[in-house]
């Protein structure tokens, strides 16, 4: 990528000078300079951790029905579970 910067009269000669000590051009001092100034590249998204925000954003909601609903569904869904704790186990495969 090529970018122009705009430098002041003295800028551009403190930085010349300063890559003229460092024993290279005026460009390369910049390119360095900025890259050591910039933040780290965010790593790339997991591609399933985009998939639950995605989720999440989906089913938020401030509404006091359905979040009651919501709570509603998930007590029945663990006494459920609590009544039935066999179906929690794994069952190995049969031969």
């Amino acid at each position: 990528m090529t970018l122009v910067i705009d430098l002041t009269p003295e800028e551009e000669a403190r930085l010349r000078a300063a890559a003229q000590r460092q024993g290279m051009d005026a460009a390369e001092l910049a390119r360095r300079t900025l890259a050591e100034h910039l933040p780290p590249a965010a790593p790339p998204e997991d591609a399933t951790l985009a998939l639950f925000a995605q989720w999440e954003a989906e089913d938020r909601t401030d509404d006091p029905e359905e979040i009651a609903a919501r709570n509603r569904e998930w007590e029945e869904m663990k006494a459920n579970l609590e009544a039935n704790p066999l179906s929690l186990r794994r069952v190995p495969p049969q031969p």
